[in-house]
C-alpha cells in the first residue's frame, strides 16, 4: 500500500517544532550554513510532520513534466507546498529517486535505510520544510507504510533545525553546497543542474560567488546556461513541448555541443546551424554512429551541410562568401555570420513540419557522406572511394533515355569526364613510376 501524505497546518507544525526545540538540549555541528560551522538543535518529530520542499532542484524536471502532462498550472508545485495533492506527487517523485542508485558505486537510498536505518538527521526549517533529506524521508515513509513493525524506528524522524532567521537564499545555498560537494551520492541530472545554475545566476549572484557555490569554473557555468538555453529553444520552437525536459534527458552531450557551436554564429547562419542540430536531435536514437560524431555538422561543417542539403532540394543559397572549411569549392557558402535573406528558403524548408521526415532523411545522408569523406581523408581511401562512386553513377546512365536536345551537353560532359580520366591516369602512372624508382 502506498504512503498517503497528510499535511498538518503550518502553524501547528511550527508550534510543535518550537516546543521540541525548547525541550531539546542536543545539538550537532552543521558546516554548510552561511559558509561557517553552526551547532544546530536536534529534535525528533513524527514521520508525517515534515513537508517536502517544492523548490528542490532535483525534482524540477519531473514537476514540470507532470504539470504539462496533467494540464496543471505552471506554478502547481511552487505554490502548492501546503497542498496535499502536490505533496503526494512530490513524494512519488522522491521515492523514485530514493529507489535509484548507480551500478557499482552508489546503493539506492531505500536499500541503505533498510540495512542501516536512519544514521544522519534530515535538515528542516522551523516550519517543517525539508531542506536536505527529502529522498530519505520519502523512503522512510514508504518503508514504514510497508511494515510498521519491522521499520518501527521510522515512526519518528531525527531532524536538525535551521535557525529561524534562515532566508530562502540561505536555504538554496545549503541545498546547492550539499549537492556540489564531492560526495558519494547521486548527482542532479544534467538538466536540473543547469536549471539550478541559471536560476542562481538570474537571482543576481556575482559570478565569483556562483563559481564558489557550484564548485565550477566560469566556462562550465556559461556552458551549462548555453546548453539549457538551446534545450529550451528546441523544446519550445521545434517540438512545441516547452518544459518537457524528460524528452531530452538522454541528450546532454548534444545540447552542450549545440551551445558551444552556435554561439559563434549570428543571424540566419546561426538559425541554419541550430536547425541542423535539431533535426539530428530528432533522429539521435536512430543514427548509425555516435551523436558526437555529428558535432561538426552544425559547427565547422555547417556551411557544407547546408549547401549540399539545399542542392538536394533545389534551394538557392548565396555563394558569394568563402567557405570556412576550404575543402570543397563546389559548396562555398559561408555560414560563419549572417549571409542575408538567401538563407531563409532553407530555413523555411527545415521548418516545414510536413516535410520534416524527408528533410531529416536527406540531412542524415549528407552528414554521413561528409563524415565518410573526412574519414577517407585520414586513411587515404578518399580517391578510391570517389572514383568508385563516379564509376557507379556512370554505370547507371541509360543514354537511350536522353532527350535529343541534351545530346550536345552530354557530349561536353563526357569529354570533361574523359579529360579527368586521362589526367588522373597520367598522375597515377607517374606515381607508380616514382615508387618503382625509389624502390630500386
Amino acid at each position: 500500500m502506498a504512503y498517503t501524505v497528510n499535511v498538518e497546518p503550518a502553524h501547528i507544525r511550527e508550534a510543535q517544532i518550537a516546543e521540541r526545540a525548547t525541550e531539546s538540549d542536543k545539538t550537532e555541528p552543521f558546516y554548510e550554513y552561511q559558509s561557517q560551522p553552526y551547532d544546530l538543535p536536534v529534535i525528533f518529530v513524527p514521520l508525517g510532520m515534515p513537508i517536502y520542499r517544492m523548490a528542490n532542484f532535483r525534482t524540477r524536471t519531473a514537476q514540470q513534466a507532470y504539470a504539462r502532462r496533467e494540464g496543471k498550472p505552471a506554478d502547481y508545485f511552487a505554490s502548492g507546498e501546503e497542498n496535499e495533492a502536490a505533496q503526494q506527487r512530490q513524494h512519488e517523485f522522491l521515492l523514485k529517486y530514493a529507489s535509484t542508485g548507480r551500478e557499482g558505486s552508489i546503493a539506492p537510498i531505500i536499500d541503505v535505510l533498510k540495512a542501516e536505518r536512519q544514521r544522519q538527521p534530515i535538515l528542516i526549517t522551523r516550519r517543517g520544510v525539508v531542506v536536505n533529506g527529502n529522498r530519505r524521508l520519502a523512503a522512510m515513509r514508504s518503508l514504514f507504510e510497508e511494515d510498521p513493525s519491522l521499520y518501527r524506528e521510522f515512526a519518528t524522524v531525527k531532524c536538525q533545525l535551521l535557525p529561524a532567521t534562515a532566508t530562502e537564499k540561505d536555504i538554496v545555498e545549503v541545498e546547492v553546497r550539499l549537492q556540489m560537494k564531492q560526495r558519494t551520492e547521486l548527482d542532479y541530472d544534467w538538466i536540473n543542474e543547469c536549471i539550478a545554475i541559471r536560476e542562481l545566476r538570474d537571482s543576481g549572484r556575482p559570478m565569483k560567488e556562483l563559481m564558489a557555490l557550484m564548485n565550477k569554473k566560469k566556462v562550465e557555468i556559461d556552458d551549462a546556461i548555453n546548453a539549457l538555453t538551446e534545450a529550451d529553444l528546441y523544446l519550445v520552437e521545434w517540438l512545441n513541448r516547452g518544459g518537457d525536459y524528460e524528452a531530452i534527458e538522454d541528450a546532454k552531450q548534444l545540447f552542450f555541443d549545440i551551445g558551444e557551436n552556435v554561439k559563434a554564429k549570428t543571424g540566419d547562419a546561426q538559425e541554419v546551424s541550430r536547425r541542423i542540430a535539431w533535426l539530428l536531435a530528432d533522429r539521435r536514437s536512430k543514427l548509425k554512429r555516435r551523436v558526437y560524431d555529428f558535432k561538426p555538422m552544425f559547427g565547422k561543417k555547417a556551411d557544407e551541410v547546408a549547401a549540399k542539403l539545399a542542392e538536394r532540394f533545389g534551394v538557392e543559397l548565396d555563394e558569394s562568401g568563402p567557405s570556412d572549411n576550404g575543402d570543397d569549392d563546389d559548396f562555398a557558402v559561408d555560414l560563419g555570420g549572417s549571409t542575408g535573406p538567401t538563407l531563409r528558403p532553407l530555413i523555411s524548408l527545415m521548418d516545414d513540419a510536413t516535410r520534416r521526415d524527408e528533410v531529416s532523411d536527406h540531412l542524415v545522408e549528407v552528414c554521413e557522406g561528409i563524415i565518410e569523406i573526412e574519414r577517407d581523408k585520414r586513411d587515404g581511401q578518399m580517391p578510391l572511394n570517389l572514383i568508385q562512386s563516379a564509376n557507379g553513377k556512370l554505370s547507371e546512365v541509360d543514354i537511350t533515355r536522353a532527350a535529343p536536345g541534351s545530346f550536345d551537353a552530354i557530349g561536353k560532359q563526357l569529354d570533361a569526364v574523359q579529360s579527368n580520366v586521362d589526367r588522373l591516369r597520367g598522375f597515377l602512372e607517374r606515381q607508380r613510376a616514382e615508387m618503382k624508382s625509389g624502390a630500386v
